[in-house]
């Protein structure tokens, strides 16, 4: 039964294209734009910004990766939110498809009690300026806005028993104790980001 697992979600697996990533150390890009949440607020980027640092989430609502991250993230949202770091949830998808419409996000957000903002990036204009090609994928900036680390959330999408690597966990300790973050980059999988014309 995992093997078919795997092998059907092995279909919608795609490694994120290196060449367009954004660098290491740069800026969070698109600080001063506002994104339109599902709950019906409005966030600007740079102001979700937590003490600690940011951690911005490329989304889904159908990704079958995203629905296997997504108790893994809630766990990291309450661990991480108390020590100051913020997290948003973003969804580049052509919002013209019914299933990562706004409205679907709204519905999808409150069934799973999502803890953090789901932000509607309707033009794909921030997974451009992140070079993101798929979904889930993460990106931590820190409290001078840096990106420290982005890529996978660990090293086991598939099974969370199997995970011997937290990346995003061990950044996030690294940089609140004000040490090097020891992997800045490891490769995202996930599904395809469908972005308006494409």
């Amino acid at each position: 039964m995992r093997v078919l697992t795997l092998a059907l979600l092995g279909a919608v697996l795609v490694p994120l294209s290196a060449s367009a990533q954004i660098s290491q150390g740069a800026a969070l890009p698109l600080a001063d734009a506002t994104f339109a949440a599902a709950d019906g607020a409005t966030v600007r980027l740079g102001e979700a910004m937590g003490e600690s640092g940011l951690v911005v989430v490329l989304w889904s609502n159908t990704c079958p990766w995203s629905t296997r991250y997504i108790d893994r993230l809630t766990a990291l949202v309450a661990d991480y939110t108390p020590a100051g770091v913020s997290f948003v949830f973003v969804n580049s998808n052509d919002p013209s498809n019914e299933r990562e419409s706004a409205d679907a996000s709204r519905e999808y957000a409150a069934a799973r009690g999502l803890a953090a903002p789901y932000l509607a990036d309707r033009d794909a204009a921030l997974a451009d300026a992140l070079g993101a090609t798929n979904a889930p994928h993460v990106y931590f900036f820190g409290p001078d806005r840096r990106l420290l680390y982005d890529g996978a959330i660990d090293d086991s999408p598939a099974d969370v028993a199997r995970v011997q690597a937290a990346y995003l966990r061990l950044a996030m300790d690294q940089s609140i104790a004000g040490l090097p973050i020891e992997v800045q980059r490891t490769q995202a999988f996930g599904c395809t980001i469908k972005r308006t014309g494409s």
